[in-house]
């Protein structure tokens, strides 16, 4: 069958902070839907991906993609603030071919699949992970059967919707096949590298699933516990993506990349063996490392780390259930100072107990890292994590303002109260907070030796829209 699988295009989610995501987000390969359509490839259908943002393609874009290529099947994948958008392409998708079969996946309607399926138009639904529920849906479609029989989905029988039962987690992670960045316009995918420039970047995971409880992650509603791929699996796709595409870094998209030290020894072993010249970087948390492995991860690549850090004190920290203090953070930070690894952090303003002053604290703090580059979102309650059940019963003097998923922003906008902060004071503290991070001279100087003078030029131009003005 012809099938075209659209990552919706999610730019809009930054409201007003849309010129600096444009300028510094760096883009990410929508590895979900690549692995969808590596399995509906293996099983012999056209597939059609589309990666709207990269593209630069908006709804009507899209509506011309769809009429040119003419799907039988139309899939899209949608988080929460985007969900919203997957519903108009599939209005402007009916307009077009009023046959075209529409199907919905991805975490917003894993987190609430009834609601979602009432709220959307679409003709089927998929929730938890779908790779195989994906083929067997394709098949009773194409046979004109009816899918009551396949695990994982929603459909609509008359003006009833019918949800199956959830479908078993896939436990061999190494039967399936890599994921199609093929069908990617993958020399878009730039990212600037310590010591490289820029330079294109494939994404990869080595796992599936994250064991701690961070109230404000959804990872478990997706996939419980955790599992791994075999490391001669991972390699095999790092040096698939070598010879193939040619591209030497990579962003390793595990929630906590260092969870299990010791398959990472081991992987960066293989890759040493292999003698393969590349680097990578990941994601972890502060806690799971230690001098010894950051020098054997470097040693095989490793050139950045990203932590999330998300506040500055302890007792907020304990709140969101994140299993870390600050001194863990500044430890971790020291570290890779120390063996020469570039660092990020991510920070979050507006968490249950928050106040003026626990904000405060979070700013300072992110200054006070020998850290480079920051991440300061608004926390938003989104379906599918524990904060989002929290927020609607008032936990931590929590006020949950709307349920209209558009809202749902994490840049330029708060959906939530609590105690002394409203909606504008998260709103301003955010712009405040990266200000008072990134308009420091060392930190600008360091950011224009390591873009170059043009970019860093239009990153500052950028700055300016999105933050100063």
């Amino acid at each position: 069958m012809r099938v075209m699988l659209i990552n919706p295009p999610a730019i809009e989610a930054y409201g007003k902070y849309k010129a600096a995501a444009k300028a510094g987000a760096t883009p990410q390969a929508p590895l979900g839907v690549c692995y969808i359509a590596a399995q509906l490839e293996k099983h012999g259908h056209d597939v059609r991906l589309i990666d709207a943002d990269i593209e630069g393609y908006g709804p009507d874009e899209i509506s011309q993609e769809i009429k040119d290529f003419k799907p039988e099947v139309l899939g899209i994948t949608a988080t929460t603030p985007i969900y919203p958008t997957a519903n108009k392409i599939f209005s402007l998708a009916k307009e077009i071919d009023k046959s075209l079969v529409t199907i919905l996946g991805g975490f917003h309607i894993t987190a609430l699949p009834m609601r979602t399926m009432k709220e959307s138009t679409a003709d089927f639904g998929l929730f938890g992970e779908a790779e195989e529920t994906i083929v067997e849906l394709l098949d009773c479609i194409k046979e004109g059967k009816e899918p009551s029989g396949v695990k994982g989905i929603l459909f609509r029988k008359g003006k009833e919707i019918m949800m199956n039962p959830l479908r078993e987690q896939i436990q061999n992670l190494d039967a399936l096949p890599f994921p199609a960045l093929h069908l990617l316009k993958h020399d878009k995918y730039l990212w600037s590298v310590p010591g490289k420039g820029t330079v294109p970047v494939a994404a990869i995971t080595t796992q599936r699933g994250c064991p701690f409880q961070c109230i404000f992650c959804g990872v478990q509603t997706m996939f419980k516990g955790i599992r791994y791929r075999s490391i001669p699996n991972v390699v095999d796709e790092i040096e698939h993506r070598v010879n193939e595409l040619g591209i030497k870094h990579f962003y390793i998209q595990d929630d906590t990349m260092t969870m299990n030290k010791a398959k990472m020894l081991d992987m960066c072993r293989e890759i040493k063996k292999r003698k393969l010249e590349v680097t990578w970087e990941g994601y972890t948390r502060a806690n799971t490392i230690t001098p010894e492995l950051l020098q054997v991860m470097k040693d095989a690549g490793l050139v950045r780390l990203s932590f999330g850090v998300e506040s500055g004190n302890d007792k907020v920290l304990k709140a969101i259930k994140k299993g870390i203090k600050k001194e863990d953070m500044v430890k971790a930070y020291e570290m890779c100072h120390a063996a020469g690894i570039e660092t990020r952090g991510s920070f979050m303003l507006g968490h249950p107990f928050e106040t003026k002053e626990t904000i405060k604290e979070t700013i300072d703090f992110a200054k006070s890292l020998k850290m480079y580059q920051a991440y300061i979102n608004i926390t938003t309650p989104y379906p599918g994590s524990e904060l989002y059940t929290l927020a609607k019963e008032g936990y931590g003097g929590i006020t949950l303002l709307t349920d209209d998923w558009q809202e749902f922003r994490r840049y330029g906008n708060a959906v939530m109260e609590m105690n002394d902060l409203t909606k504008d004071d998260l709103i301003k503290l955010q712009k405040k907070a990266y200000r008072q991070f990134y308009l420091r001279p060392h930190i600008i100087w360091y950011n224009i030796r390591r873009a170059g003078l043009r970019a860093a030029w239009q990153n500052g131009v950028a700055f300016f829209k999105s933050v100063l003005r």
